[in-house]
């Protein structure tokens, strides 16, 4: 699923850029939005992105929850990284998408 999809790509964009981020945010926030729009090229639909906000109330109690104080942050099937080296997350997700293909297949020999 793509932000734009999901409804959240112009309407997130729009809010980032008329909240005036300070530059090195508005260029994190460019590079992620940037990795997450190429996610359906490479995954299909296999793969749905959920953007959650870390200064929302969500978004606490997630940081809470999985032990994050840095961000961006990622969590792909229980895994986690923090960090701005995407490739690192598409690894995580072709790991996580081999992990459901493995348990799909052992789960068809049972029975």
């Amino acid at each position: 699923m793509t932000w734009q999809v999901a409804g959240l790509g112009q309407k997130v964009h729009r809010e980032q850029l008329e909240t005036g981020l300070p530059d090195d945010l508005a260029a994190d926030f460019h590079s992620l939005s940037g990795w997450a729009r190429g996610l359906p090229e490479r995954y299909g639909p296999r793969v749905a992105v959920r953007l959650v906000d870390a200064a929302s109330i969500e978004g606490f109690f997630k940081s809470l929850f999985h032990r994050l104080n840095r961000y961006p942050a990622f969590i792909v099937n229980g895994r986690k990284y923090v960090g701005h080296d995407f490739s690192r997350v598409d690894t995580l997700i072709v790991d996580g998408l081999g992990a459901s293909r493995a348990e799909g297949r052992r789960g068809g020999d049972v029975g």
